[in-house]
C-alpha cells in the first residue's frame, strides 16, 4: 500500500497573512477509521511570541469540548533542519528565530478522544497568535483503520 493510500492532509482554515487565530468552530476533521492525526501550526514570526491552543473534541463538526493535551513538538530552526523536538508542556510559546518558518505539531491518537460517549472530531482552536506575518494550519489524518472498507477513505475529512 503506498503512503498515500494511509493518509489524508486536510486544511480546513484558509492560510493567513499575519492571522491572529483559527477559530472556526466548524474546522474540525472526522477521525472515524483513523487511528491518528497530527494537527500542524506553521508561523512565519517576526519575533518569539505565544499562542493560545486548545484541542478540542466533539460528537458532531463544531468539537466544542476541549481535549487536554501534555506535549507537542516543535522545530524552530526555521526550518533549516527536518528535526522536532519533543516539548513536555500544556500551553504553546513560540521563541522561533525571528522572520523564520517554525512548525508546531500536537499529535492525537483516536483513542485520547472521548469514544465511549461518540466522540470522533477534533479541531485545533487557537487564538492570540503573536509575532507571526504568515500561519497555517493544517491536519494529517494517517494509519487508517479501515478494515478494507477503503471507500471511508473518502469520506474521512468530513
Amino acid at each position: 500500500m503506498r503512503f498515500v493510500d494511509n493518509m489524508q492532509i486536510v486544511v480546513k482554515d484558509a492560510v493567513g497573512a499575519a492571522a491572529t487565530a483559527f477559530q472556526t468552530a466548524t474546522a474540525s476533521v472526522d477521525m472515524s477509521g483513523w487511528q491518528k492525526c497530527a494537527a500542524v501550526l506553521v508561523l512565519t514570526q517576526a519575533g518569539a511570541g505565544t499562542a493560545t491552543v486548545t484541542l478540542k473534541q466533539g460528537t458532531t463538526s463544531t468539537a466544542a469540548t476541549a481535549l487536554a493535551f501534555s506535549k507537542y513538538y516543535k522545530n524552530e530552526t526555521g526550518v533549516t533542519t527536518a528535526a522536532l523536538t519533543e516539548v513536555v508542556a500544556t500551553t504553546l510559546t513560540t521563541a522561533g528565530a525571528a522572520t523564520a518558518t517554525n512548525v508546531y505539531v500536537f499529535e492525537v491518537k483516536a483513542e485520547d478522544l472521548n469514544v465511549d460517549d461518540g466522540y470522533r472530531f477534533l479541531r485545533m482552536d487557537v487564538a492570540s497568535i503573536s509575532t507571526n506575518t504568515a500561519a497555517a494550519l493544517f491536519y494529517i489524518l494517517y494509519n487508517g483503520d479501515f478494515k478494507g472498507n477503503y471507500e471511508s477513505l473518502i469520506d474521512g475529512a468530513s
